[in-house]
């Protein structure tokens, strides 16, 4: 993929590449602007990119917010209001994102998403994480030892 940003017959491929990696929708838009022959020249279907960075884009919007307004994925995704959970719905299909929408409220509350791109940070937090998990883990099977240990203990 590096290679590709050097050859200037194919930068504008890397470009569309990074941001499927870690862009959202108006990034693609102005790549297109931009540069409009890259479909036609690489034989790529417009409408296909825009429905995957749709998706990419709610999954990005999901991995920054716990509960989303409908009005902020309708203005993210560029769609109307009555469009927004058929796109839920498409991302929860696709194993994107698992959410539950409350309609009454038109929010929709994550409860998990796909990363896009898993950096230095991301395993950093990981590993804090799970050296807290490993802590817990260890302080509980203390505690039943010493239970156990106890006469009339578990």
């Amino acid at each position: 993929v590096a290679a590709l940003k050097k050859n200037a017959a194919t930068k504008s491929l890397h470009s569309l590449l990074e941001i499927f990696q870690k862009g959202k929708l108006t990034d693609l838009q102005s790549l297109l602007k931009s540069r409009p022959e890259l479909i036609s020249a690489n034989s790529l279907s417009e409408q296909s990119l825009i429905h995957n960075m749709r998706l990419l884009s709610l999954c990005s919007l999901a991995s920054e917010h716990e509960e989303i307004p409908y009005s902020a994925i309708a203005q993210t995704l560029q769609i109307s209001l009555d469009h927004v959970e058929s796109w839920v719905i498409a991302a929860v299909s696709a194993d994107l994102i698992s959410a539950k929408m409350d309609q009454l409220s038109q929010v929709v509350m994550v409860e998990r998403c796909a990363v896009r791109t898993f950096g230095m940070e991301d395993w950093r937090r990981l590993k804090t994480r799970l050296d807290f998990w490993k802590t817990n883990v260890r302080t509980v099977l203390e505690g039943l030892s010493n239970a156990r240990a106890v006469p009339g203990g578990i």
